[in-house]
């Protein structure tokens, strides 16, 4: 009877001594999916800062799909169940994300958060911007100095959501932020060896990257994006891009380029793509640091240099 007591007095001992060392597991710890913050970010560029800060405590959703553009691009119904259960979503801002408005709002819960990316910076005026949005240049993103300034916020964001992981958030972002640095100076010191510096852009995306670098960007060919030119206006951008005397013209494969083919053919230009999403489909373009260096060579390409 005492040995039959004592087994069981020991057997309760070591259940209580599995019970204490379960409980006593480091709190934090990351053990699935489900455990993750619930993220939509408006375009890639935005993802890939997210997952840069966050590591392995968001999870991540593109609202934008894969080769779409979002300036033209309309959200299906089924996009609103992406922004079930999320707790935060990531935009340009700047009435970039015109198809978003109500979007975010129709299809979340009562807990998301919001953070524009935009907000506080100084922005490139445009003369022209479409869906009745704000007049300024919403291309921040292309820019690393300013991509920086929306890491920052985003991480802003993640602490305000879940301060207790506030230092590896910090942490994550520093390590970023150094990554942004090195890329920085890397396009400055690859601009400095380019031939010709001027552009014609297809529409006003590489404005913020002109600027930082030093190049000019001579004409814009669609000022508001997928509205092609009248006959009339096209004649008028033919004669002006003759007169500038720019060969190089800058489309993208977001939108159609028939336009800018016409332009070249008309001027004996030539044009390139360069790609401001980006996309997880394409290797050399899934990271955004991937993406900008991948454009950087096409930019190599199309002003020449060693």
């Amino acid at each position: 009877m005492n040995r039959s007591l004592n087994i069981r007095s020991m057997l309760c001992s070591l259940a209580l001594i599995s019970l204490c060392l379960t409980g006593c597991e480091e709190p934090d710890r990351v053990s699935g999916p489900h455990d993750r913050i619930k993220v939509v970010a408006s375009i890639f560029p935005l993802s890939d800062f997210v997952r840069n800060v966050g590591g392995e405590r968001v999870e991540v959703l593109t609202l934008l799909p894969p080769a779409a553009s979002p300036h033209v691009y309309s959200p299906a119904p089924r996009d609103l169940a992406r922004l079930q259960d999320a707790r935060l979503f990531v935009k340009i801002g700047l009435g970039f994300e015109f198809w978003a408005g109500n979007l975010a709002h129709a299809g979340a819960g009562p807990g998301l958060a919001e953070v524009d990316t935009s907000q506080g910076m100084e922005v490139i005026e445009e003369t022209e911007t479409g869906h009745g949005r704000p007049a300024g240049n919403p291309h921040i993103w292309l820019d690393p100095v300013l991509a920086m300034e929306q890491v920052k916020r985003i991480k802003e964001a993640l602490v305000k959501i879940d301060p207790a992981h506030q230092a590896e958030y910090e942490k994550n972002t520093e390590t970023y932020l150094n990554q942004l640095k090195v890329l920085n100076l890397e396009i400055r010191n690859r601009v400095k060896s380019f031939r010709v510096n001027a552009f014609i852009s297809f529409h006003p995306s590489w404005t913020y990257f002109a600027k930082r670098y030093g190049l000019v960007e001579a004409g814009v060919i669609e000022t508001s994006p997928g509205r092609e030119p009248a006959p009339g206006e096209l004649m008028k951008i033919v004669q002006g891009v003759k007169a500038s005397g720019v060969k190089v013209i800058f489309a993208e494969p977001q939108l159609n380029p028939k336009t800018a083919d016409v332009v070249a053919s008309e001027v004996g230009g030539r044009v390139f793509l360069l790609d401001p999403i980006g996309s997880p489909e394409h290797e050399d373009r899934s990271t955004y640091l991937k993406l900008m260096r991948y454009n950087l060579a096409i930019m190599q390409q199309a002003f020449g240099g060693p």
